[in-house]
């Protein structure tokens, strides 16, 4: 009964598409099935090989299909399992979704054809996991030359907006006392410090030597000649103390200055971008970085 219900729906399928079978391949297929169900397996191989032997792997017409399908049959019940498992390799890739009868067929042939489904199965999944891992890879990929892209331009308005410059020193400055040595050599902290200190000490030595100038001028009485000559000892050993410190103190800095100097200095400063760098953008899409400008 199934078997009539399949060639009346292989006959309706070649009236409805006339073009895509020849008039008497129904008449084939039919005297194939009367000798596959004779068990007359050579010759009904014979008939239903003639009717797939023009046909395409992926062809998926019903005629074909089911030409294929009692051809695996045929070539199991002969004993050549590999023909059968070819032929319906061919049925499952043109038709993955197609269901055998149990009951129309062997168990034997039943298991065959879901072995066949199972390794097919099996051969798309990991042909899917192969693919998604190859673009996610390729995905991987794109996003790191995107990534060093967006390096590299960066790096180059990096470039584009400092200057290198390059500062020669002197000698004769590093010999100036006030920690000028110092700030040359780029000791902030200890010119400061510097600076201060001889600032100090030279203001100090003047005061006490216009203080000691001033009371040549004067003429102590008796009574306050004891006072005057104590502050002209006082003036005296300041301005003496502090002028021997302040030259200690430049000549420390002095010969540090000159120990710690560097004849050139190179340091990036800050350059203005040209207008139309200003306005740069960066459009980055996958595996793609676009660079545009407003002018």
């Amino acid at each position: 009964m199934r078997g009539r219900l399949a060639a009346c729906s292989i006959a309706l399928a070649v009236a409805a598409l006339p073009g895509l079978a020849r008039g008497n391949d129904f008449d084939q297929f039919q005297n194939a099935r009367v000798a596959y169900e004779s068990l007359n397996y050579e010759l009904a191989a014979d008939l239903f090989q003639g009717l797939v032997r023009d046909a395409t792997p992926d062809d998926k017409r019903p005629l074909v299909i089911e030409s294929r399908k009692y051809l695996a049959a045929t070539f199991l019940f002969l004993g050549h399992a590999q023909k059968a498992e070819e032929q319906l390799e061919l049925l499952l890739r043109a038709e993955p979704d197609y269901v055998l009868d149990p009951l129309a067929f062997p168990a034997e042939f039943g298991k065959t054809f879901a072995a066949v489904r199972q390794r097919l199965e099996k051969e798309r999944e990991q042909r899917a996991e192969h693919d998604a891992r190859s673009e996610a890879e390729l995905r991987a990929e794109q996003d790191l030359a995107a990534r060093r892209k967006r390096e590299r331009l960066a790096r180059l308005v990096e470039l584009a907006s400092t200057q290198r410059v390059e500062q020669v020193k002197s000698r004769w400055i590093a010999l100036l006392p006030f920690g000028i040595g110092q700030f040359q050599n780029d000791d902030d902290g200890l010119g400061m410090a510097l600076a201060v200190a001889q600032g100090v000490l030279l203001t100090t030595g003047l005061v006490s030597f216009a203080l000691h100038e001033d009371l040549r001028d004067l003429r102590p009485t008796e009574d306050q000649l004891d006072d005057a000559e104590l502050d002209e000892s006082l003036s005296r050993y300041v301005n003496q103390i502090s002028l021997g410190l302040f030259a200690a103190v430049a000549a420390a800095g002095i010969v540090d200055a000159q120990i710690r100097f560097q004849p050139r200095r190179s340091f990036d400063r800050p350059r203005p971008l040209p207008p139309d760098l200003k306005e740069l953008e960066l459009s980055v899409g996958p595996g793609t970085l676009q660079l545009r400008g407003h002018f």
